[in-house]
């Protein structure tokens, strides 16, 4: 069995002050990673891998909620991400070797939240219900899939356990 994890990162500043890339987190944003890094905690999940845009806001997102993950996490940035589309976003994962068992995609919307709509194919049903309404800063979308290896993912193929927000 494989894990996908959809992270999509925290609330950013809005301010011209910042080219979009560049925009860092708000107060609120740093306080909702941090809160969302120690609910994937509780889940107690092995991550292989961490796949992350490489905007200003996901990594700081990231730096803050992995810090309750375990360090021997491998991260990487991901510039395809930044403007990726949900279709890049199933690219990406299907590029994976076979030895990671666990991946998170730290991104954007709407590339997170459409890949997520397309991607859950059944769950848990509180956890569709609530990704059916939108997925926030912060939100964090965790899919089961049944199929061994990432070059078959086929939309339809997660099966939504948890929608953290």
């Amino acid at each position: 069995m494989r894990r996908l994890i959809l992270f999509r990162h925290s609330e950013a500043v809005h301010s011209s002050r910042f080219r979009d890339h560049e925009r860092p987190l708000t107060d609120a944003g740093r306080k909702d990673a941090a809160h969302a890094g120690a609910r994937l905690a509780e889940l107690n999940l092995p991550v292989d891998l961490v796949l992350l845009s490489d905007s200003q806001r996901t990594q700081e997102t990231w730096e803050i909620a992995g810090t309750h993950l375990e360090d021997a996490t491998e991260n990487r940035l991901e510039k395809r991400l930044y403007e990726a589309e949900r279709r890049d976003l199933m690219d990406l994962a299907r590029a994976q070797p076979d030895s990671v068992k666990c991946l998170i995609l730290v991104g954007h919307n709407p590339s997170i939240a459409e890949f997520a709509a397309h991607f859950a194919g059944s769950g848990e049903r509180e956890a569709l219900k609530r990704l059916a309404k939108g997925f926030p800063p912060s939100g964090i979308a965790i899919f089961d899939i049944e199929d061994a290896e990432w070059r078959k993912l086929r939309w339809g193929d997660g099966s939504l356990t948890h929608f953290l927000t």
